[in-house]
């Protein structure tokens, strides 16, 4: 904890003053707590006797103190108002920041359960709170979306699916934007770092909305997809199975298949059998515009055989200038 009551009721922000003795208690619960000041963490407060407070977790890690500290004094430089660990008693939630009362900055550093991810979120948004997750070191993207990972996934025209890190060690703030999984579910995508302190945080979180050159994504073609597929047949992997059985049904060979040039998609395709997922938890907005950005998707690679990957507004303009053409031309 960063933040604690004095005998005055008053809130001790340690990112801003550390006091050197006094009595302090946890804003949420109430409890006593104590400030700890050594060599390995940043002075913080710790509740004294482990008795169950709804707000915090004990024991966070130095990364996650000092991550709020960077993300604070950032937020500071740009102008904002800010508050560090300020308890919301109507969501029984604490943000790790908020921001100009209505953006909820939430440093994760460890994992948490999917269905807890949910809760949160949901709560956030059931009172009109924006939130915003940004991971630390454990939670990084690498080769393929983890469960937890793909709830934490956020969606825009211009950036496709994106997902944010933190990096303590380099201080940055890293954008992954235009993920896409190809047949294995392993990921590629453009990745944008931002220093620490340097410009504007507010416009850097909007990144993913400002228009910008067009992004693209240069794709690969799996040459050992069908070895893998015999593989993953012959140990019987469940998902492997039940797309055999799909292709056995409409008299089909999973081996034998051919798949084009492209074979990659945005999360909640399969390119296997074109089902849809969609539930991702921090997307706000409707749904459908998801499945007409996947529907764009697989029109435009039907009719153009390419390796490239673009965000969503591409596949839109394209749909719009192809309906164009067609109602445009002379019988």
């Amino acid at each position: 904890m960063l933040v604690a009551k004095n005998q005055t009721g008053k809130i001790v922000n340690l990112l801003e003053e550390l006091p050197e003795t006094g009595d302090f208690v946890c804003p949420a619960c109430g409890g006593a707590v104590v400030l700890k000041n050594g060599p390995v963490k940043r002075a913080h407060f710790a509740h004294v006797a482990l008795k169950e407070c709804h707000a915090w977790a004990e024991n966070e890690s130095a990364q996650h103190l000092g991550l709020k500290a960077q993300l604070y004094q950032w937020f500071v430089a740009s102008g904002c108002h800010v508050e560090v660990e300020y308890y919301l008693p109507e969501l029984l939630q604490t943000p790790d920041l908020l921001v100009d009362g209505h953006l909820a900055i939430e440093v994760q550093c460890s994992r948490l359960s999917v269905a807890r991810l949910r809760e949160r979120t949901e709560n956030y948004k059931r009172h009109g709170y924006t939130v915003l997750w940004l991971m630390g070191h454990d939670l990084w993207l690498k080769h393929t979306l983890a469960p937890l990972q793909r709830e934490l996934l956020y969606f825009s025209g211009n950036a496709g699916f994106y997902f944010w890190e933190l990096d303590l060690e380099k201080e940055q703030l890293r954008l992954k934007s235009l993920i896409h999984e190809n047949l294995r579910r392993q990921v590629i995508y453009v990745t944008r770092a931002f220093s620490f302190g340097r410009g504007n945080l507010l416009d850097v979180l909007r990144t993913p909305f400002a228009r910008r050159q067009l992004m693209s994504l240069e794709s690969t073609i799996d040459r050992r997809f069908r070895a893998f597929i015999s593989q993953q047949l012959y140990h019987k992997n469940p998902y492997w199975m039940r797309v055999q059985e799909i292709y056995y049904l409409q008299g089909r060979n999973l081996v034998t298949e051919e798949f084009g040039t492209v074979q990659w998609a945005p999360p909640g395709l399969d390119l296997l059998t074109h089902a849809r997922e969609t539930a991702f938890c921090q997307l706000s907005q409707d749904l459908s515009a998801l499945t007409n950005y996947y529907d764009a998707f697989l029109r435009y690679y039907s009719q153009n055989p390419q390796r490239k990957l673009y965000p969503p507004s591409f596949y839109g303009k394209m749909d719009e200038w192809s309906k164009l053409t067609k109602k445009n031309q002379i019988p």
